[in-house]
C-alpha cells in the first residue's frame, strides 16, 4: 500500500479528484437558469411555488404515521425560499452557489488535525483549498441556514437539509461471519454488505417512494447509501429516527426482534419483511452458507465454525417458539463444536415444510438482515466521508457503484488505489458514471426541479 503523504495528496486533489462533479451534486445544480426570449441573462419569472407536504417531509411522516411538526416545516420552507428567490431573480447559478456555500465540510489533516465548519462557494474555491490543505480525509455534513464558517457569535444556527444516509459496516457482522473479523473484509463476506444494500433499497423505494439512492463503497469494509431525493434531504431528525426504526428489524446489539419471535411461533409478519425474505435474504443466505464452494469458510457443510453459527441461531429461534419444536430439533441434530451440518437432515429436523420455512426465515433475519449504525442516519448535522476521497487506511477510493455491480464488486481488488490514479492522473468513467447518471435522472424529474 502506498504511503499517503503531502505530495501524493496534493497531486491527487489537483489532477484527479472530480471537484466539479462533487460540487454539482452537493449544490443540486441540476440545470441552467431558464432565460426569457430576447433576454440578456435574466431568468423567466415564475409564480413562487409553496413547499408541498411531500417536499417538506410530510409524505414520509404520513407513511410512518407521524404528525406534522409546524416548526420543522417552517425551517425547511425557509431554506427552500432562499433558494427559490435566487432562481426567480435570474440568479440560478447564484442560488446553487449559495446552497453549496451553506454546506458544511470537515477536513482531517495529516496528524489527526480535525477542522469543522468549512464552507466553499464554488468548485474552484474548494479545489484550491484541497490542494493547499491536502486533507487526509474529507467529511461532508448538512446545509445550514447560514454559511457554517460564519456561525461564530450567532445564536440561531441550524441545519435545514442533509441527505438521508445509511451506513453498512462489515464489522457489525463479526459474530456471524467465519471468513474475516474486525477491519478485514473479503469477497466472501461482501455478500452481507451487498444483501443489506439491496434490501434497504427495496424498502426505501417500494414503501417510501425514494428514487435517487447512491451506493458508495466506503474504501475499506462497508457501503454508504446516500438517499438524495428532495423529500429525504428535508426530513427532520424525528422523521429520520422513525424511518431508521422502520428499517430496523433486528436490534443490532441484542439481536432481539419481534418479527423473529412471530416467525418462531408461525404467525403472520409484515408483508415488506416477507417480500425481502423471499426475494433477497433467502437467495443470499443459500448462496453464502449452503451453495458456496467448499473453500468458502462460511459453508456450513464443510466448515465447523459456520455450522456452529447456523446451529446456534436456529436454537435461539426455536427457544422463542413451542417447546416440542426445540425438543424435536435437538433429538435429530446431535451437534457438537467441531461438527459440520448436513443440510437435508437439518431441514427435516425443523418439522413440516411450512414450519421449516418459518424457522429458516427467522434465522435468515438474524444473520443477514441489515444492521444499521443509527447515529449516522438520524441527525441532520452528522458528518460522513465524502465520496471520491481516498481511505487513509487502505489508499482505496471511496467510490460510487452502479446497482448492477454491487453484487460482484470485490472490495479488496476493484476499487482504484491512490498510486494507480496518480500514475494515470485520471479517474475511470466507471467510478463517476453512477453519480453522473443519478444527477441526469434528477434533472428530468419535475419533483426534483420544480420550485
Amino acid at each position: 500500500m502506498q504511503v499517503i503523504n503531502e505530495s501524493s495528496l496534493r497531486e491527487f486533489y489537483a489532477h484527479v479528484y472530480p471537484v466539479e462533479l462533487v460540487t454539482r451534486w452537493l449544490s443540486y445544480r441540476l440545470h441552467q437558469p431558464r432565460l426569457a426570449t430576447g433576454s440578456t441573462g435574466v431568468a423567466v419569472k415564475a409564480k413562487p411555488a409553496a413547499v408541498s407536504g411531500d417536499d417538506s417531509g410530510d409524505g414520509v411522516r404520513r407513511a410512518l404515521g407521524m404528525k406534522s411538526d409546524p416548526s420543522d416545516a417552517a425551517a425547511a420552507a425557509s431554506g427552500a425560499e432562499d433558494e427559490e428567490k435566487g432562481w426567480l431573480d435570474g440568479r440560478g447559478a447564484a442560488a446553487a452557489e449559495g446552497y453549496l456555500a451553506r454546506r458544511e465540510f470537515c477536513f482531517t489533516l495529516i496528524g489527526d488535525i480535525f477542522t469543522r465548519f468549512r464552507s466553499y462557494r464554488s468548485a474552484e474555491e474548494l479545489r484550491a483549498e484541497l490542494v493547499r490543505s491536502f486533507p487526509e480525509k474529507i467529511d461532508v455534513g448538512a446545509v445550514y441556514n447560514i454559511r457554517p464558517n460564519q456561525k461564530q457569535g450567532l445564536a440561531s444556527v441550524f441545519p435545514v437539509e442533509r441527505e438521508f444516509v445509511l451506513d453498512i459496516d462489515m464489522s457489525d457482522y463479526d459474530n456471524v461471519r467465519s471468513c474475516c473479523s474486525g477491519k478485514s473484509i473479503c469477497p466472501y463476506c461482501w455478500a452481507w454488505v451487498s444483501c443489506a444494500a439491496h434490501v434497504l433499497r427495496t424498502v426505501l423505494r417500494d414503501d417510501f417512494g425514494f428514487k435517487y439512492i447512491l451506493p458508495v463503497f466506503s474504501g475499506r469494509r462497508g457501503i454508504h447509501l446516500w438517499v438524495c431525493d428532495r423529500r429525504a434531504r428535508r426530513m427532520t431528525n424525528d422523521e429520520r429516527a422513525a424511518l431508521v426504526g422502520y428499517l430496523t428489524v433486528v436490534a443490532p446489539k441484542t439481536l432481539r426482534s419481534t418479527i423473529v419471535a412471530d416467525l418462531a411461533n408461525h404467525r403472520l409478519i409484515h408483508p415488506t419483511v416477507l417480500h425481502v425474505l423471499r426475494t433477497q435474504l433467502d437467495r443470499a443466505f443459500m448462496a453464502l452458507f449452503i451453495d458456496s464452494s467448499s473453500d468458502n469458510p462460511n459453508n456450513i457443510q464443510h466448515h465447523p465454525k459456520a455450522a456452529y453459527i447456523i446451529h446456534d441461531a436456529t436454537t435461539a429461534v426455536l427457544k422463542l417458539g413451542r417447546r416440542d419444536a426445540l425438543n424435536r430439533f435437538q433429538q435429530h441434530i446431535h451437534f457438537q463444536q467441531g461438527n459440520v451440518l448436513d443440510w437435508p437432515a437439518y431441514l427435516r429436523a425443523l418439522g413440516s415444510e411450512q414450519e421449516a420455512a418459518d424457522v429458516l426465515h427467522a434465522v435468515q433475519l438474524l444473520l443477514m438482515y441489515p444492521r444499521l449504525d443509527e447515529h449516522v442516519s438520524t441527525r441532520r448535522d452528522h458528518l460522513l466521508k465524502l465520496p471520491f476521497c481516498v481511505h487513509p487506511g487502505t489508499s482505496s477510493l471511496c467510490c460510487p457503484l452502479e446497482w448492477e455491480e454491487v453484487d460482484c464488486f470485490n472490495p479488496t481488488e476493484d476499487a482504484p488505489r491512490l498510486q494507480e490514479m496518480l500514475l494515470s492522473r485520471s479517474l475511470e468513467e466507471r467510478w463517476t458514471r453512477p453519480l453522473e447518471r443519478m444527477l441526469k435522472d434528477m434533472r428530468t424529474d419535475e419533483a426534483e426541479n420544480s420550485l
